[in-house]
């Protein structure tokens, strides 16, 4: 039986490399995208990354045990989603040679974590009990291992339906959005609130032959939204638990 679940995880710094960046500067994505959360999964449940892989053609055991669970993501609502950012210098000696390395670095990154889970399944069962007594095989990480993370709020929430005809809602996590949506005259705009639209392109998995990040379009909004809008927005993938309206993917 499909179960949803959350918890909150946070650190005093995240980083999540953007790889198109990688000289002298590296880049972060502001929010924490699906591989690295299953990362983190794999790290609580001890199974094998990178590092420990054997063969290095097969993409690391965490993410092939664990990238049909479908996730949602909602950031700190502070600052519409928009973590503080500073640029850390530091020296990278590799081969012998020095170089001068530029990173930015989230500061205090939170996110929501929802994952929708099979209680029938015993791995998940094993990271459901993981989860819920804050018990970890290895250290998880924002992003990069000198940035230890702790997660607390863990829930399991009592309902998760489809979303079904509803006057107005929000959405609490990052949507996907689909490659049709349509933002101009779209919504449901109080004119006493203030609207933001964060948009950015994420990676969701791997490409299995070239063993490099596929990727998907994402937008995070406090917009209020009408139900007879989805034919227009395409807002795909949304369900109804006790905390709101979130984007399963």
């Amino acid at each position: 039986m499909k179960k949803l679940i959350s918890f909150t995880i946070k650190a005093e710094f995240g980083f999540f490399k953007k790889p198109d960046i990688n000289d002298k500067i590296f880049i972060s994505y502001n929010m924490i995208h699906k591989p690295s959360l299953l990362g983190i999964l794999g790290a609580i449940m001890g199974y094998d990354g990178y590092a420990q892989s054997k063969d290095k053609a097969q993409l690391p055991e965490y993410y092939q045990k664990l990238k049909d669970i479908r996730v949602a993501i909602a950031p700190s609502s502070e600052n519409g989603g928009i973590f503080k950012k500073e640029f850390i210098l530091f020296n990278n000696t590799t081969n012998g040679q020095t170089a001068n390395i530029t990173e930015q670095t989230l500061v205090n990154p939170a996110y929501r974590i929802y994952l929708e889970l099979d209680d029938a399944n015993e791995e998940h069962t094993k990271l459901i009990d993981s989860l819920k007594n804050h018990r970890a095989v290895y250290l998880p990480y924002m992003g990069k291992n000198e940035f230890s993370l702790w997660w607390d709020n863990f829930h399991e929430h009592g309902r998760c339906n489809e979303l079904q005809e509803k006057e107005k809602f929000e959405i609490k996590t990052i949507i996907v959005k689909d490659e049709n949506f349509v933002l101009k005259n779209s919504g449901y705009k109080e004119r006493t609130t203030n609207y933001f639209y964060l948009f950015e392109r994420l990676p969701i998995g791997f490409d299995k032959q070239l063993k490099q990040y596929s990727y998907q379009d994402f937008l995070y909004t406090n917009a209020v939204f009408k139900s007879n809008e989805f034919g227009k927005l395409c807002l795909i993938n949304l369900y109804e638990c006790d905390e709101g309206v979130i984007c399963l993917f």
